[in-house]
């Protein structure tokens, strides 16, 4: 804490010397000679308000951004572009991503589709399966850390990643993406193309209807999952339809349907092994949201559905069936630009084909305000009320208070400070599996603070922040009667959040992150203490830009949690070239450039050098 303390006040020392023109740095990267707007977002108060009036730190990543990123997955996103540790990104394509949050797992992180909640209530932690998503059908990406429970329900407890899917646009539109690369461990020869991506998007938009059709198909075969010299296949593929309708200048609606459908092979991981084994999944999934506008506010719905089915094929097969199905209708009012109120209802039903067929469904009433007491100085604060129909009722809060220090033509200073809880209900796998199910299981709690300041000027912009999270009844797995239990102590997280971007030159920028991580009691098996981003960005023109990340990741505890997996250093390169007399993107990128030998998690083949080229076209 006393680190934090000396950081803080020498970030805020530093920031008085800034004396540049005011504009928010809206995207991790951009262009030359743009002159930016001021970001909206809205995930931290279903509100879209610019960036200056939040109190939460909220990266968002931008549609050019994603771009760059053609070809890849949204794990390899939303590690390099904006730094969340995603366990398992570096392995082979079908290994099951694990997102951390500030010391979370998949059970603490909430993921939204166009505003809706998904999860795959099969799974051990009821969380979502990332490995669905294609990059091509992403407009942008939210991402909020810190117990977000009041807002958003159980499961929000270290952060919440929004994602938006393409809008509709006007007119008839064309786009095609296809991506071509290599897929191989440090020890492989990469003497042949061996991953494969393509989408096709069709879009027709008018004043008041938009049609979208979307489709893609992913194939990669060059490593294996676990070390060993036999190929483990991975395939994706799915398609979307979208439909919007302007029914009059209040109403509105969209509704989406989508299949998607992933095959991989697999090896055993008790005791890790070569194998044959093979894994179909598929999902299903509709969304409806409208939104009314009426004299006094907005009336809008979030609503969706989700069936899930895997098919284990192995020693000893299996399979599961799961439905998730989520209404949240809320009621927004802006009071004079002063008070900005949401009043919603929520509920939730989760199902799964276990032995039992077991379902849980929750019943929440929510309502959050901000408040803008000056132009200086404001409250986003809510409490949620939730019925679960085994653990009765729970309460949560939020408290976030902002005060802006400096706000002229040159600079703006912002001290923020948060106070929230979370509820996590146990998942219907933790409770009902008939090997590792346990019916007496308690909801985890979790209890988070933090407190911070940014500064945001047209050359430079930064942040400097310290949380801590509090864990009583956590859900862990116990090697020893190989159940799921509650914890029996409480566990305590802490750690620190450095956020630097600055402008070198004129078309020249550089970004740096840094976390530390620490716990005395917790769980930080394969999270590093320290983790270091810095990417760099050159520009030679508006059409020609290239990037280099360089990651560093400490020393990180093994499944054992005595042994210590060795610190690494990861360099890629990635070039992106526009054309728009073609209207046509290239990218191209490299990989781990120097090949480094690395461990993500024992005993599993970490990828190499690898490369990929990638065109996008469009036309109307």
């Amino acid at each position: 804490m006393k680190t934090f303390v000396s950081l803080f006040l020498i970030f805020n020392h530093c920031s008085l010397f800034a004396s540049h023109n005011t504009v928010n740095r809206d995207s991790l990267v951009s262009s030359p000679n743009t002159q930016k707007l001021e970001e909206v977002i809205v995930t931290d108060s279903k509100f879209p308000m610019k960036r200056s009036q939040s109190g939460k730190l909220i990266k968002k990543i931008h549609r050019e951004v994603i771009a760059s990123f053609q070809g890849y997955d949204l794990s390899d996103l939303l590690f390099a572009a904006a730094g969340i540790e995603v366990i398992g990104n570096g392995l082979y394509p079908g290994q099951n991503k694990t997102i951390s949050l500030r010391g979370g797992r998949n059970r603490n992180v909430l993921i939204l589709i166009d505003g809706v909640r998904v999860s795959d209530p099969s799974r051990i932690d009821n969380d979502f399966d990332i490995n669905f998503l294609p990059l091509s059908g992403i407009e942008s990406i939210e991402i909020m850390k810190g117990a977000s429970s009041t807002l958003y329900g159980s499961a929000a407890a270290t952060g919440v990643i929004n994602i938006k899917t393409i809008p509709f646009e006007d007119g008839f539109l064309v786009n095609v993406q296809s991506s071509v690369g290599s897929l191989g461990a440090q020890d492989q020869r990469r003497n042949s193309l061996n991953r494969f991506q393509n989408s096709i998007t069709l879009q027709k938009g008018t004043k008041k209807w938009g049609f979208s059709l979307q489709a893609s198909h992913f194939s990669a075969n060059g490593m294996s999952a676990v070390i060993a010299k036999e190929d483990d296949s991975f395939l994706r593929y799915q398609w979307e339809l979208k439909i919007k309708n302007e029914t009059t200048e209040k109403f509105n609606w969209s509704m989406a349907f989508s299949q998607h459908n992933i095959e991989s092979e697999y090896d055993n991981s008790f005791p890790i092994s070569d194998a044959s084994f093979e894994l179909f999944t598929e999902m299903d999934r509709f969304h409806f949201n409208s939104d009314y506008q009426f004299n006094e506010g907005k009336l809008s719905l979030r609503s969706g559905y989700q069936k899930s089915r895997r098919n284990f094929i192995s020693d000893y097969p299996f399979e599961t069936i799961s439905e998730n199905t989520s209404v949240d209708l809320f009621h927004t009012r802006n009071f004079n630009d002063k008070y900005f109120t949401v009043i919603g209802l929520q509920w939730q039903n989760n199902f799964a084909a276990f032995e039992s067929f077991p379902d849980s469904h929750q019943t929440d009433l929510y309502t959050n305000i901000v408040s803008r007491f000056t132009k200086r100085f404001r409250i986003n604060s809510g409490l949620r009320w939730n019925r679960h129909s085994s653990y009765k009722n729970h309460f949560t809060y939020s408290f976030n208070p902002s005060l802006t220090l400096t706000k002229k033509k040159q600079i703006e200073i912002k001290l923020l400070c948060a106070m929230s809880s979370a509820f996590i209900a146990p998942s219907l796998y933790q409770l009902f599996d008939p090997y590792s199910g346990n019916k007496d299981l308690l909801p985890e709690e979790n209890q988070s603070f933090e407190i911070g300041s940014a500064l945001s000027s047209s050359k430079v912009s930064g942040s400097l922040l310290y949380f801590g999270r509090l864990e009583n009844s956590a859900l862990i797995y116990d090697l020893v009667s190989y159940r799921y239990e509650n914890g029996p102590n409480e566990l305590w997280y802490e750690g620190i959040e450095v956020d630097f971007q600055v402008s070198l030159a004129k078309n020249f920028e550089l970004y740096f992150q840094y976390t530390y991580l620490t716990t005395p009691t917790g769980d930080l098996r394969y999270l590093a203490k320290n983790t270091t981003q810095t990417k760099l960005q050159y520009n030679l023109n508006d059409k020609l830009q290239i990037h280099l990340n360089y990651n560093t990741k400490g020393k990180r505890l093994a499944l054992d949690s005595v042994t210590f997996l060795e610190d690494y250093q990861l360099l890629d390169i990635r070039f992106q070239k526009t054309i728009p007399r073609f209207r046509l993107n290239i990218n191209a990128s490299i990989t781990n450039l120097f090949n480094t030998n690395y461990i993500q998690i024992e005993s599993y083949s970490s990828r190499g050098r690898n490369f990929l080229v990638g065109l996008n076209y469009s036309f109307a």
